[in-house]
């Protein structure tokens, strides 16, 4: 179901159109060869240069009762689109290029994924949701040994997958982390860490208690910070890692009821941020050159996080991901074994300009979402 649905969105109208349209390497060939072969153009079914649209209807004061639309010549157009495809693809380039600390080339150990016990992936919440998605995947796609570091006790369904093993942890314990990874490093240094797990319930700033925001913060930022500073000196050491943060597109903007939520998440993306910069600086002779580093924004997903305004986000006719559209993502980030932001679905990634809006744009924009993430004073924790 989810390899049909994959292929299905590879291969749909909203996806092909841009990638063809778009394309420079595209758009640029047709270019050269309507050049050398003008008479290409004649034959097009385009409008042509100026039409007159009558209105069926008149318009007061004597106003003109029909409207002159101006078409742009096929060539022009094709112009056009080559442009901004070229502007698009180097914008993409270069934002790749920054992230990898203006390398062509990965840094240090090169990546192998099809080499049985070859890479390590630690999983953190790979017992439900995203993280249990990229567990299978993994598995299916990968020879890699897999480990899951959760709370929650590993599903009947993942107990049967080979080179996979299970750590019980308490992220809300740093004692309880430190002993967890210990006990991984025995057996095999991780190359990959991605720090899935998160938790959130939707209410107000005044209906937040202590004990709660004690609790999300340790899971959905502390954590990070834990497991990474456990982690990182052990792959800069051999060369070779990944760390992929799952922030969310509440790191770019408040929401209403979700306010610890979106604190947290935009806390990982100011880590991520500050790691890339002090790998490729403060690290760089250290073998910080050779660390990977992703960041991952998905938007509202069908996952147990969003049970306490699952109904309301429903009644919003808001668009919900399902989970493995997401893991999909974080998989195919992982086995690129490149640096990167990703952005779930991939258009959300103008997400990021909210913050260069003006305010009355942005807080708009916070106050449409706030029916989405409604809920009853019964959730509150």
């Amino acid at each position: 179901m989810a390899v049909q649905s994959t292929l299905s969105d590879r291969f749909s109208p909203r996806r092909i159109i841009p990638e063809t349209v778009f394309n420079p390497l595209i758009t640029g060939a047709l270019l050269v060869y309507t050049r050398r072969n003008p008479s290409v153009l004649q034959a097009l079914p385009w409008p042509p240069s100026t039409m007159t649209l009558t209105l069926p209807f008149q318009l007061p004061f004597n106003l003109p009762n029909s409207v002159n639309l101006k078409a742009t010549p096929p060539l022009k157009t094709l112009k056009y689109l080559f442009a901004f495809g070229l502007l698009v693809h180097i914008n993409r380039i270069l934002s790749r290029m920054a992230l990898n600390y203006w390398h062509v080339q990965k840094q240090g150990v090169p990546w192998d994924f099809q080499t049985a016990g070859k890479e390590t992936i630690l999983i953190t919440g790979g017992c439900s949701g995203f993280g249990k998605e990229m567990v299978r995947m993994f598995a299916e796609q990968t020879k890699a040994k897999i480990i899951v570091l959760d709370i929650q006790e590993l599903p009947d369904d993942l107990k049967n997958i080979q080179r996979l093993s299970y750590y019980k942890a308490d992220l809300t314990s740093t004692s309880s982390i430190v002993e967890a990874v210990e006990l991984i490093c025995r057996d095999a240094t991780p190359t990959v860490l991605i720090n899935n797990a998160g938790i959130a319930q939707a209410h107000t700033i005044l209906d937040t208690s202590d004990a709660w925001l004690e609790k999300i913060f340790r899971v959905n930022l502390l954590s990070h910070f834990t497991l990474i500073r456990l982690l990182l000196p052990k792959m800069m050491a051999q060369r070779k890692g990944h760390i992929v943060s799952i922030a969310s597109m509440a790191s770019y903007t408040g929401c209403a009821s979700l306010a610890d939520y979106c604190a947290t998440k935009a806390g990982v993306l100011g880590m991520h941020e500050s790691l890339v910069a002090e790998l490729g600086t403060r690290y760089k002779d250290q073998g910080g050159h050779c660390i990977q580093a992703s960041i991952v924004h998905p938007m509202w997903a069908r996952t147990p996080l969003v049970g306490s305004w699952e109904r309301e986000l429903s009644r919003s006719r808001a668009s919900v991901l399902e989970p493995w559209e997401v893991a999909a993502r974080v998989v195919r980030q992982v086995l690129r074994g490149r640096s990167g932001s990703v952005y779930v679905p991939e258009k959300f990634w103008v997400g990021s300009l909210l913050r260069g809006l003006p305010d009355w744009v942005g807080v708009k924009s916070r106050m449409g979402t706030a029916r989405a993430t409604a809920t009853t004073p019964d959730s509150t924790p």
